[in-house]
């Protein structure tokens, strides 16, 4: 046996990641979702002594965080409103923007009625399979066009216990003849250009594929904007996760594309415009 315990571990941890500007907190958040612990449970085991096993496995983990990997990549789980969703590096991690925006979502839509939803670039599954969990009587569908996103999304169904169909397609392309009450996405939508002034652990690690967007971070919105008319019922909605510098040119895109329908915009908790809901397409 080591003759560590979980505190002299934590505490060896987070003084090697502060020493590289890394995250000292990271060695919390790895014990509690490799053991499923809260707080109180990690709190709980400070004197228990590590097995050897696990001591490796805990270093090994450390190790790869210094050099930059995100903490949920390498222990292939992040928490999202409240559960825990299987990541790798196919998917983004999950956000807590992206948890405002189906928050707006459950806030705005109507719990009880059989809505037909979209999940357009699901990615991990999490807003698709949240929206399932939490309203059960919504009809929703996963769409992306990654099948190692999907294959995640699907590992997420599993673990939640939802079954919801997953259709891999660029946009509306293998959808063409289906319309929704609801479409809820959180597309690429960062600049190819702004790649200076991102964090290099998103540049080496998440898949460009969901970040990065034409037209300054506007392309996929712009294809979105153009179509999703044909794809939304009488009364549908759109709601969409943005880029917090866009507020002013999504809604002048969105005007362009689609001058007869309304747009809203809702800020974070930063005061940052991140979210949008559209609605009256004709």
């Amino acid at each position: 046996m080591s003759n560590w315990t979980y505190f002299q571990a934590q505490r060896w941890a987070s003084s090697f990641l502060r020493r590289l500007h890394q995250d000292p907190y990271a060695p919390e958040f790895v014990l509690k979702m490799i053991h499923g612990w809260s707080d109180a449970d990690l709190l709980m085991h400070n004197r228990v002594v590590m097995s050897d096993d696990e001591k490796q496995r805990f270093q090994a983990a450390i190790f790869r965080i210094a050099k930059n990997e995100p903490t949920q990549y390498v222990v292939g789980k992040a928490p999202f409103f409240g559960r825990t969703f299987v990541v790798n590096n196919d998917v983004l991690i999950p956000e807590m923007e992206t948890e405002d925006l189906v928050e707006w979502v459950l806030q705005e839509m109507p719990e009880n009625e059989p809505l037909k939803v979209l999940d357009l670039g699901t990615g991990s599954g999490v807003i698709g399979i949240t929206l399932s969990l939490e309203r059960p009587r919504w009809n929703i569908t996963l769409s992306d066009i990654s099948a190692g996103a999907l294959r995640v999304a699907t590992a997420n169904q599993r673990l939640h216990g939802t079954n919801l169909p997953e259709i891999e397609s660029d946009l509306f392309t293998k959808l063409a003849n289906e319309r929704y009450d609801l479409i809820v996405t959180n597309p690429p939508y960062i600049s190819p250009n702004a790649r200076d002034v991102m964090d290099q652990s998103v540049i080496e690690y998440e898949p460009p594929v969901a970040l990065f967007a034409s037209e300054n971070g506007l392309g996929l919105y712009h294809r979105l904007f153009e179509q999703v008319h044909y794809h939304l019922k009488p009364g549908g909605i759109l709601f969409g996760e943005t880029g917090y510098d866009q507020e002013e040119s999504i809604q002048r895109l969105f005007h362009q594309t689609q001058p007869q329908a309304k747009i809203k915009v809702r800020h974070d908790i930063a005061d940052r415009m991140r979210m949008i809901k559209a609605w009256d397409f004709i």
